[in-house]
């Protein structure tokens, strides 16, 4: 990684610890445990609580259900389920079993046009980093004979002929996704870990979480890139109006490409 790449990424990580534990005091109560707590229940169901719904749901409504409705689509749903039940975990924690206002995990617009403004800034400056991470992943597996893996949600969108599908994929990827992973990551991990890590801790150990629950070995370094500037935005605002909107830019610049390499480069996709 060049010089200025790391002196880069320094300075997003780079908080005002004393200010941070501060304002952590009086706005977080939840804590490291409730973290761990949420974490785990969106690993597990995710991972594998996922199958057993699914299972489950054909069980109950038999295969031709499956067949009728389009698997995919019940995918869909149940991840949508799952993000959502999560998300309502998280909101149990802070506003009943904490006593606090769901503001406290930075659902506020108080400065949002200069914060997204701020925002976009800092992505575009982020972006070329990124990309060069997909770059150096992809030039090093291919020096050592491996190929990459696409992610299932890049098949999908990739293989779908479903309009209704892909539509479907396009507003959960682009709108849904990124709301609810700013709000588990973000606005609820991230704070908590604030208070047992200090703030520049914080934002890295959310970001490594929230590249690590995508699966994604070789966009591992890009997403994670991604998830320091979201966590500094946060940190930096102290509402999640910036990350969720650069986290809808950024997935929105992702899938526009990839509807462009679906219907103009007959699904080639190139690594960058």
């Amino acid at each position: 990684m060049a010089p200025d790449t790391g002196k880069y990424l320094y300075k997003l990580l780079k908080v005002n610890s004393t200010q941070t534990r501060q304002r952590i005091t009086l706005n977080c109560r939840w804590n490291i445990k409730d973290a761990i707590k949420v974490f785990l229940a969106y690993v597990i169901l995710m991972f594998a609580g996922m199958p057993l719904i699914i299972q489950f749901v054909s069980a109950i409504f038999g295969h031709n259900f499956l067949d009728n409705i389009g698997h995919r689509n019940v995918v869909l749903f149940v991840t949508l389920f799952i993000n959502l039940s999560v998300c309502s975990y998280v909101f149990y924690i802070v506003y009943v079993q904490r006593h606090q206002s769901i503001s406290a995990l930075g659902l506020s617009l108080v400065n949002i046009s200069n914060n997204v403004k701020q925002g976009i800034i800092k992505y575009l400056i982020t972006l070329p980093l990124i990309m060069l991470a997909g770059f150096v992943i992809n030039l090093i597996s291919n020096y050592y004979g491996v190929n990459p893996e696409m992610q299932d949600v890049v098949k999908w969108i990739l293989e779908e002929k479903s309009l209704f599908i892909l539509i479907s994929l396009l507003f959960f990827g682009i709108i849904i996704a990124p709301l609810i992973e700013e709000i588990i990551f973000r606005g609820f991990l991230q704070s908590a870990l604030k208070n047992y890590f200090g703030g520049r801790y914080a934002i890295l150990i959310s970001a490594s979480l929230f590249a690590a629950v995508h699966m994604d070995i070789f966009a591992f370094f890009q997403i994670l890139i991604l998830g320091i500037l979201l966590g500094y935005l946060y940190e930096k605002t102290q509402t999640l109006a910036a990350s969720v909107v650069i986290h809808i830019l950024h997935n929105s610049l992702t899938l526009v490409f990839l509807l462009y390499f679906k219907y103009f480069l007959k699904g080639k996709v190139p690594v960058f």
